[in-house]
């Protein structure tokens, strides 16, 4: 060791010294001693600052656990006095250590409350009826099935009690509109959806911290505003038209200049934008473990500096004059690092690509500085960034995936890359193989086996698929992009002011015709995907404690994260499954048929809550699937079936049927009055406004409800509850004597797009 690292050893071996006269084994002495030793070793080495973003993120998750929303002030007092204490106990290293560790819990904590604060807006309570809107356009998103607009409300009529500022209205024709223009519209507005079931993805905190109050469908066309074509929209709406207007125009070109399919993956790569990509091609790039290529993250802003950086410096020193006398190496990073700033901001700034480009910058300010900067250290610091800035993304996949991705691959570079370096000499020898690791093909096999493996729990967490595949694809299909396609469109880019970038983007456009088939190629190799149950909160929490601890640490001490890992796994599986699950608008019933599979009870219901009810049981079916109304006997009066455990369950949406229902049916959920003395557990959906989405399960004990919305919590991104007292959601059978559970608290919320993004 080092002699910091024995002067960090000395001191900790004093602390834990047994005391006076108490005899040690040998072998417990000697073991002692070595864990001091590699716990100073660690210290020695830097890692304890390593583990700041790990315990801010532990602060955010506190933040978000909390049933009610804390007071702004005491979390900055609390930092405050922490940073103090730290700064006070600076010179008693294991104190210190501690303080600054809480302090770091504080800091998440404090980050993710004031970003709440600031983004307060107002939030639509409940479904309207056909608005007229007059707005700002912010945003047009071009689908297949028309445009998605993001606008900033001007006013609204007739008035409403909570008009939002912005909203999210989908046009099902073709719109003329652009970005910063005045538009006058007639939609019907609804609150942001929310989870389709507890625990599951929240709609609702994600619209929140994107800023939107509501969302809707456009009824009729989109005319220019009534505010006149001189008026002049305010400064965030004018940013915000300048942006999209600037990424809007690139997508423009290059879907001219590429058409298809391959335009919109070509557009992807650049801005972005995957509205073009249909859909039966992202599920063949997430059945080939390649989607991810769509996401600009590291694979992308490094591939872009990478080149900039080559081409700068290689000009450079074709001019002698420059490369003899100048630091050319330091210009070159310079506008790489311009050139990947300028692909952030064009490419819409995500999680990942913020990551990304906080690691890039740090790495290349390294190059000018002439010092290395692929470190972890390089990866705390970018989630310091991305966890002050933007705290609620830690609950996503987005962040998730990212950073697990980035942490697998550079601690098994920061691992392996040293070692095989210092035993290379050998041609024949095993450095020379791992060498080999780092660099070319098989580099790209390995870094693309680590990268799945540590991503794969968070996708089958949130998106409840693995893909087995994703080594292959990835070695077949990274290639093309980053050899091919990006040089290509980099190229094109830069022709584009001097009008010869359409033969580029029509060659770019051949190598993603190649990469698009590469991967349906991958994708129909058999038994790729497999879907698995819904995993619990706990058990990725734990999954994520061993995994960081093996990523992080250096010294056999990292082993000691295996064991957590190990519970995570065994702590996975969600447990019992639901007997009743009803949506956040009470509008659709799923029960437990007595085969045990999931059928739909009610008349009409919404189909992307029951899939990804039927996906969260590894159930195969769709929400067309004929099979879920079997059994299922429904008429105007309401529907019914027959129920797992015996007994039926009926869902009447007329008032005359509720009391036929009470004497034939062991459970009835409606909104409808019910006649005292009904023998029959009622589920009351008027309820649902207080509770949310529900899943109820049965037990021996009675009904127990888990509910998205608990009793007694409230949360800024919460739809609205009605006013008054809250209504009972179970109430017993008349004559029963034991009450219905309270609803429990759900479990850990994960991540308002109805699908998240890989």
């Amino acid at each position: 060791m080092r002699g910091r690292a024995k002067a960090i050893a000395a001191v900790l071996a004093g602390r834990g010294a047994a005391p006076a006269g108490v005899a040690v084994s040998p072998v417990i002495e000697a073991w002692r001693g070595r864990v001091l030793a590699w716990g100073a070793l660690e210290l020695e080495r830097g890692r304890a600052f390593l583990m700041l973003p790990v315990a801010m993120g532990g602060g955010i998750l506190l933040y978000f656990a909390a049933p009610e929303e804390p007071s702004l002030v005491a979390p900055l007092v609390l930092l405050a006095g922490l940073v103090v204490l730290a700064f006070r106990l600076r010179r008693r290293y294991g104190a210190f250590l501690v303080a600054t560790g809480l302090a770091a819990v504080a800091a998440g904590f404090a980050a993710a409350t004031v970003k709440t604060r600031v983004m307060a807006h107002p939030v639509l309570a409940a479904e309207s009826g056909l608005l007229r809107i007059e707005a700002w356009v912010e945003g047009v998103e071009k689908r297949e099935g028309g445009d998605r607009l993001t606008l900033r409300v001007i006013g609204v009529s007739p008035a409403l009690d909570r008009a939002p500022q912005r909203i999210r209205v989908t046009s099902r024709t073709r719109t003329t509109v652009s970005a910063g223009q005045a538009v006058t519209l007639s939609a019907r507005l609804r609150p942001p959806a929310d989870p389709a079931a507890p625990g599951q993805y929240d709609f609702g905190r994600d619209a929140y911290f994107q800023g939107l109050g509501a969302s809707g469908f456009v009824v009729g066309p989109v005319t220019p505003g009534a505010t006149g074509a001189d008026a002049i929209a305010p400064w965030p709406v004018r940013l915000r038209a300048a942006h999209e207007s600037l990424r809007g125009a690139i997508s423009e070109r290059i879907r001219a200049a590429i058409p298809g399919t391959s335009g919109a993956i070509a557009d992807a790569l650049v801005t972005g934008r995957r509205d073009g990509i249909p859909e039966g091609i992202n599920e063949a790039m997430r059945a080939a473990g390649t989607y991810h290529i769509l996401s600009i993250s590291g694979f992308h802003m490094a591939l872009v500096a990478a080149l900039v950086f080559a081409l700068v410096r290689g000009g450079l020193a074709l001019v002698p004059a420059l490369a003899l006398t100048r630091h050319v190496k330091a210009w070159a990073a310079l506008a790489a690092l311009a050139v990947a700033t300028a692909y952030l901001v064009i490419s819409g700034a995500e999680v990942a690509t913020q990551r990304s480009w906080i690691m890039i910058a740090v790495v290349l300010v390294g190059v000018a500085l002439d010092r290395g900067a692929l470190t972890l250290r390089t990866l705390a610091l970018a989630a310091l960034a991305v966890l002050a800035i933007a705290p609620e993304s830690l609950l996503g996949p987005s962040f998730q995936m990212s950073f697990a991705a980035t942490l697998a691959l550079v601690a098994g570079y920061v691992t392996l890359r040293p070692w095989a370096e210092r035993n290379s000499g050998d041609p024949a020898g095993i450095g020379r193989s791992l060498l080999l690791v780092t660099n070319g093909i098989i580099g790209l096999a390995a870094s693309s086996f680590l990268a799945s493996l540590a991503t794969t729990p968070y996708a089958a967490f949130h998106f409840n698929t693995v893909h087995l595949y994703g080594v292959a694809g990835n070695l077949l299909g990274a290639p093309i992009i980053e050899f091919v396609v990006m040089p290509l469109e980099i190229l094109a880019l830069l022709l584009w002011p001097f009008g010869w970038d359409r033969p580029v983007w029509a060659l770019a456009g051949l190598g993603i015709d190649l990469f698009v088939k590469t991967g349906e190629w991958v994708a129909s190799w058999p038994g790729g995907r497999i879907i698995v149950p819904s995993l619990h909160p706990a058990g990725l929490l734990m999954f994520s404690a061993g995994f960081i601890v093996v990523a992080l640490l250096s010294t056999p001490l990292r082993w000691l994260g295996l064991p957590a890992v190990a519970l995570g796994l065994a702590l996975a599986p969600a447990g019992q499954r639901p007997l009743i699950l009803i949506d956040g608008e009470g509008a659709t019933v799923a029960a437990r048929a007595p085969d045990g599979r999931l059928r739909v009870v009610s008349a009409r219901g919404n189909r992307f809550a029951v899939q990804r009810w039927l996906t969260a049981e590894a159930d195969g079916r769709s929400a067309a699937d004929e099979s879920l109304q079997q059994g299922v006997r429904c008429d105007p009066l309401g529907c019914a079936m027959p129920l797992a455990g015996g007994g039926r369950i009926a869902v009447p949406r007329h008032p005359d049927a509720v009391a036929d229902d009470c004497r034939e049916a062991r459970i009835v959920v409606t909104r409808q009055p019910v006649p005292a003395g009904c023998p029959a557990t009622i589920v009351d959906l008027r309820a649902i406004a207080w509770t949310g989405a529900v899943r109820i399960h049965g037990g021996e004990s009675g009904l127990g409800v888990e509910a998205a919305r608990p009793e007694g919590a409230d949360r800024p991104w919460f739809r609205p509850r009605p006013a008054g007292e809250a209504l009972r959601l179970i109430r017993p059978p008349a004559g029963a004597t034991q009450p219905a559970p309270a609803p429990q608290a759900p479990a850990e919320p994960q991540d308002d797009d109805p699908e998240p993004a890989q």
